[in-house]
């Protein structure tokens, strides 16, 4: 894992972090095609330090991780289908806000 994921999760999840990493790894171990920096980052993103909000996040990313890349990169316009681009979690959590692209 990236050195800004590991830290963010240190940052979300205080106390919890090292849970928090248990969770992530070993679902990643299991489900390959999560193990994406992209997919991770949206995962941590939404969760915001909740360990609940972790496992809810992960299970919604097994299903279609293009869920938890709209909610965590993209924000609702006036309409179903004018959504903004705020975040690009390719980039880290220090540069993920910068520069975004649609």
């Amino acid at each position: 894992m990236k050195i800004d994921i590991i830290n963010r999760i240190k940052s979300d999840f205080e106390k919890d972090s090292n849970k928090a990493l248990e969770i992530l790894k070993n679902k990643l171990n299991e489900l390959e095609y999560l193990n994406n920096d992209r997919i991770i980052r949206c995962i941590i993103y939404l969760s915001k330090g909740s360990i609940k909000e972790l496992n809810n996040f992960i299970n919604v990313a097994q299903q279609d991780p293009r869920d938890v890349m709209m909610l965590a990169e993209y924000k609702e316009g006036s309409n179903f289908e004018n959504f903004k681009r705020l975040r690009d979690f390719n980039k880290t959590f220090d540069e993920c806000e910068k520069n975004v692209k649609e």
